[in-house]
């Protein structure tokens, strides 16, 4: 259980509420600067489904002990939740870029991404997320997983040098990822 792997200090509140309460501190801010870069900046509907997820979290909170695996359990619940409502090629406008941190460039790859890949990125190498629990977070795993990670790291470059021609074209895109992922998950 979560409690015995966490030790409240003697003046936290007894019981199940320092239990979700320290799972609110776990998760609550890294959870939102997914749903933050996942949503490509829409603050409000980042908070409404970091919420969300994280709400039903802590009613499954006996069932979610280990914490990574609670990590990918909850963004799962949020890639389930944006597919319906995402277009593949998604729109960001500047009040976005400001909410991200994040140059044109990097939004313009991440927007490039369908969520899957998008979210697959992500967790990989902004979180730095077991493949493990990658595959957790967008029901891929095996070569379906490698191909969709691939796919994901092709496509964002693609557009991201569209938009930045002059960038070093050796240069690794996991540098340029955890750095908004760092910026924006805090």
């Amino acid at each position: 259980m979560l409690a015995t792997e966490l030790h409240p200090p003697p003046d936290a509140p007894s019981g199940d509420a320092w239990v979700r309460a320290a799972f609110h501190e776990l998760h609550g801010r890294s959870l939102h600067g997914f749903a933050l870069l996942l949503t490509l900046g829409d603050l409000g509907r980042a908070a409404q489904l970091a919420g969300s997820s994280l709400g039903a979290g802590m009613a499954r909170i006996d069932e979610l002990r280990h914490p990574e695996r609670a990590a990918a359990w909850l963004r799962a619940r949020i890639v389930k939740a944006i597919r319906p409502r995402s277009a593949t090629n998604a729109r960001v406008s500047p009040l976005a870029l400001r909410g991200l941190g994040a140059d044109p460039a990097v939004v313009a790859g991440l927007a490039a991404l369908d969520v899957p890949e998008r979210a697959a990125l992500i967790a990989s190498l902004i979180e730095g997320l077991d493949p493990r629990d990658v595959a957790v977070v967008v029901g891929r795993d095996g070569a379906r997983l490698r191909h969709l990670l691939t796919s994901a790291r092709r496509r964002y470059l693609t557009a991201y040098l569209r938009v930045a021609p002059d960038v070093e074209r050796g240069g690794p895109l996991a540098d340029r990822l955890h750095e908004i992922g760092r910026r924006t998950v805090g």
